[in-house]
């Protein structure tokens, strides 16, 4: 009857458990079921299960989305062996969030892939009562007395915390998704003014400042250490201040509801590099995008054609865009005639070789990009820095010219472009490309009106 009792109490989620209790029982029940794991494996499949496979595409367990069709049975069977230790788990993580002073709400992270390794470290670690203070204890005493002290130490810890995020994504993970441009940002409005609100109340002016002031340092630093040029920063800068003052505006809101903001910052630590991992892991196909410029030209559909294929270097741009590292157009060339012929488009950084998959003689071109330079050169005292997403997050796949007769001496020449664009959210960074683009589409087909225009 003691055993049963003492079985009993430690189900009971009613009743907390330390952190030393719950740190050995998780490592056993973690290893028994590895041992499970591994025995079905090796005597039912025929297969090898190492501690490794729990980390390496999560999505399989939880989606069931890359399964191949003799693979299901055993992973669907380590899902079965999963519940009972599921049950388990929750109920002693309930068991530690008590224990701590946090919401039995946190325990849904327990359900989520990677981020449940996280968060035992985090239970594991925690003390006791770490939010159920006495009311003697103000949160204040924890913080300097200075105003200008407390801005600084809030804004400086919350982005030099984002850099490493944004290192752990980048360059670890090799992902630029909505973890790092939607998550961290707003992270960093809301953590600094959090921070900033624990020590003392403040005004929505000061804490729009305080948002303001760690966004912008976090790109500084993202600056300093190389991990990006001035142009992606720039794009990136109208999002990541409406996030950190969305951010902000919230953690601004819950000043009064200090607890329940404190029991929400240890997690953000946790969450945007598991879904970082998530969204590295369980990629989605992504849709080709299109974009169009047009340009009249006072010449025949005849002229404008011959005019694709000779015309003299382009002139150095003057835009700042181009100046600034973005890739641009200087000539091109067409070896061959009729489907089969090579395009070379050369940009100052390279050359884009692209075979051509149509030819309507004076009225279609169409290609498909075969070879392409980086889209851009980055703008930074660092020589040759290269990050990560100049390797295929934004590729031209195909492209064509068409003329539409417009009268006898009149034509509307066509550019279009077909892209992948791997940025997420893809719908911010596609205003950005779409930009970019027209603006090489016209450097291109105001030089062909130009050339035409100016021959007898």
């Amino acid at each position: 009857m003691e055993k049963f009792s003492q079985l009993k109490e430690l189900l009971n989620v009613h009743i907390p458990i330390d952190r030393k209790k719950f740190f050995i029982t998780g490592i056993f029940l973690f290893f028994v079921k590895y041992s499970l794991d591994r025995f079905v494996a090796f005597f039912f499949f025929d297969r090898v299960w190492w501690i490794a496979e729990y980390f390496k595409d999560p999505g399989k367990i939880v989606l069931l989305k890359k399964f191949y069709s003799d693979e299901s049975g055993f992973y669907l069977t380590l899902l079965g062996i999963s519940f009972p230790f599921i049950y388990l788990g929750t109920v002693f993580c309930i068991k530690r969030l008590r224990s701590i002073g946090l919401s039995s709400f946190w325990v849904l992270l327990f359900f989520i892939p990677l981020l449940n390794f996280l968060m035992f470290f985090l239970l594991s670690v925690l003390p006791e009562n770490l939010y159920n203070r006495s009311d003697e204890e103000t949160p204040s005493r924890f913080f300097p007395k200075s105003k200008l002290i407390v801005s600084i130490w809030s804004i400086l810890f919350t982005a030099s915390i984002t850099l490493l995020f944004s290192i752990f994504s980048t360059d670890i993970l090799k992902t630029y998704g909505a973890s790092l441009f939607v998550g961290g940002p707003f992270m960093i409005g809301f953590i600094s003014v959090a921070l900033y609100s624990r020590a003392e109340p403040l005004d929505f002016k000061h804490a729009m400042a305080i948002a303001s002031a760690a966004v912008s340092i976090a790109g500084v630093l993202t600056f300093i250490v190389a991990i990006e040029g001035i142009i992606c920063l720039i794009m990136a800068a109208p999002l990541a201040y409406f996030l950190a003052f969305l951010g902000g505006g919230l953690a601004y809101l819950l000043q009064s509801k200090s607890a329940f903001v404190s029991s929400v910052l240890p997690f953000f630590f946790l969450l945007l590099p598991s879904f970082a991992y998530l969204e590295a892991n369980l990629g989605e196909e992504r849709e080709l995008y299109m974009v169009e410029t047009s340009l009249k030209i006072s010449a025949s559909k005849e002229k404008v054609w011959k005019g694709l294929f000779e015309f003299s270097d382009i002139p150095e741009p003057k835009e700042f865009l181009f100046n600034a590292g973005i890739s641009y157009p200087i000539r091109a060339r067409v070896e061959g005639k009729g489907i089969g012929a090579i395009r070379y488009c050369e940009f100052n950084n390279g050359v884009f070789v692209e075979a051509i998959t149509n030819w309507e003689e004076h009225s279609t071109l169409a290609f498909d990009v075969v070879k392409q330079p980086d889209a851009m050169r980055e703008l930074s005292p660092y020589k040759n820095i290269r990050p990560p997403h100049l390797d295929g997050f934004f590729a031209s796949k195909k492209g064509s010219f068409e003329l539409v007769s417009l009268g006898k001496n009149e034509t509307l020449l066509i550019g279009r472009t077909w892209f992948l664009n791997r940025f997420s959210p893809a719908s911010y960074w596609n205003i950005w490309i779409h930009w970019i683009l027209h603006k090489i589409h016209y450097r291109v087909l105001d030089h062909i009106r130009v050339s035409v225009e100016k021959t007898p």
